[in-house]
């Protein structure tokens, strides 16, 4: 059962919170109404399979309050985006759990597409309690009939009282006017817009939640086999092959980089300061080769596969450590940018998904994908936090009194979280010519929002700063 009325009434929230403003606190207080309807729909209903899937509302109202906290533009697209999958999410994970990563993936694409098959019910339902609800009892037919009845006499007798008496005429004006200044204001194309998205909102989500209590629970899932293939030969020469190649590797990187020796025709600089992103793919990679063998491997030939498995966490974790020290070389070179932090998280994620990686080559029963789940929505959710553009800026203006050297130009991006940060650093500054182009770039921003849907804290700071600058 499905409260149309409340759905409505949301779409109009929508609507409103988000017609051609900025993104701000509107997100965090549309999603409240959002996911209480969705638990008290799914509640009702009694499709909430596993209640520990609605712990996903965390991280969704988490990820949510950061468009009124924070001003950094990667994390509102890329928010975007995270936020309406951990809500399919949370559908998967509270009405038909599963773990299975193709499973999850199929489910997330039928849960975006599927609802459209169920527009027709939606209309076909909305009508009928419409239909209903305008089967007017007598009493109320006759209070319209005698109200339109005497609307035309009332019309008639104020207009005879405003042409007898001059002051009930200008209160009569005064009156009519209200309406007509609301007219004068009125943009029909933009009304009619609004209400195109209103219903459209309305029908799709109706339709997801019909989908999602009608048919989502009943589909069944294509059947696996189970049945172990026997591959093993080929998973024990492609782990031999790869561990042989990586170790060949990982002495080379231990030599280099952690012993500083890269021989007379190579300059250590350049040599560091290379390969970091290839060899973070590639210790991804070597962590999905991890969990295809595990799906190969028998119990004649286990503990073989699982020793050259551990193997290889080992070696990929020497690669991650190489990763991490080439970008730190090239950083303490060119500075720090948004890209390089967020390949230091990235390399972390992976350290610390190696632990349970581990605790799955030994144990088969061990639920990988569901901890990968939580390291990564964890890690993702905290980054969010932590204010990369002031750790960004920070960074960099100690970078500049300890080597004179700054990309001032990659500071002054236009969101207000390093505002305070560039306020500081003009203070300290030397160079006047430097001091002169942040003042200038200062001078010119403007972060003031425009009501209470797009109010956020970080530029609500910046603009007091700016303002007690001047």
């Amino acid at each position: 059962m499905i409260n149309y009325l409340l759905l409505f009434l949301l779409s109009i929230w929508y609507i409103i919170l988000f017609y051609k403003i900025p993104l701000g606190l509107s997100v965090i207080l549309f999603l409240i109404p959002l996911m209480i309807i969705i638990y008290l729909t799914l509640k009702k209903n009694k499709k909430i399979i596993d209640k520990r899937g609605l712990i996903l509302i965390i991280p969704i109202l988490l990820l949510s309050a950061t468009y009124f906290i924070f001003d950094n533009q990667f994390f509102k697209t890329l928010n975007s985006f995270m936020i309406p999958i951990l809500i399919i999410l949370l559908y998967i994970m509270t009405i038909r759990p599963t773990y299975n990563v193709i499973d999850i993936v199929a489910d997330e694409i039928c849960i975006i597409l599927n609802p459209l098959e169920k527009i027709g019910d939606v209309l076909s339902e909305v009508s009928k309690k419409i239909s209903t609800k305008l089967h007017l009892k007598e009493e109320t037919k006759k209070k319209i009939k005698a109200f339109l009845i005497v609307l035309p006499l009332v019309i008639i007798i104020i207009f005879l009282l405003s042409s007898a008496d001059m002051i009930f005429e200008n209160l009569l004006s005064t009156i009519l006017s209200i309406p007509k200044k609301l007219l004068n204001h009125f943009n029909f194309f933009d009304f009619v817009l609004r209400m195109i998205i209103t219903i459209a909102f309305f029908i799709y989500l109706s339709a997801t939640l019909i989908y999602l209590l009608k048919s989502y629970q009943t589909e069944e899932r294509e059947e696996k086999n189970k049945t172990k293939r026997n591959e093993v030969d080929t998973i024990k020469i492609l782990l031999i092959i790869l561990n042989v190649i990586y170790l060949i590797f990982d002495i080379i990187q231990i030599k280099s980089l952690l012993l500083h020796s890269v021989g007379k025709s190579i300059s250590y600089a350049n040599y560091a300061r290379q390969g970091f992103f290839q060899l973070m793919v590639v210790s991804v990679i070597n962590l999905g080769v991890i969990l295809f063998t595990k799906k190969y491997d028998n119990q004649k030939e286990n503990k073989k596969i699982k020793i050259l498995s551990i193997i290889l966490v080992f070696l990929t974790f020497i690669i991650i450590i190489s990763s991490f020290t080439r970008m730190y070389y090239y950083e303490q070179e060119y500075g720090y940018t948004l890209l390089r932090l967020l390949v230091y998280i990235t390399l972390f994620t992976e350290t610390i998904c190696l632990i349970p990686t581990l605790i799955y080559i030994w144990n088969d029963k061990f639920n990988i994908i569901k901890s990968y789940m939580i390291i990564i929505i964890t890690i993702y959710v905290v980054i969010n936090y932590i204010n990369i553009d002031k750790v960004i800026a920070i960074r960099n203006i100690d970078r500049y009194f300890k080597k004179d050297d700054i990309d001032i130009e990659y500071l002054m991006n236009g969101h207000a979280d390093n505002v305070v940060e560039l306020l500081s650093f003009s203070k300290k500054l030397k160079d006047k010519d430097l001091k002169h182009e942040i003042e200038i770039y200062l001078d010119d921003q403007n972060f003031k929002t425009h009501d209470f849907r797009d109010w956020n804290i970080a530029k609500e700071r910046a603009n007091q700063e700016i303002e007690r600058r001047k």
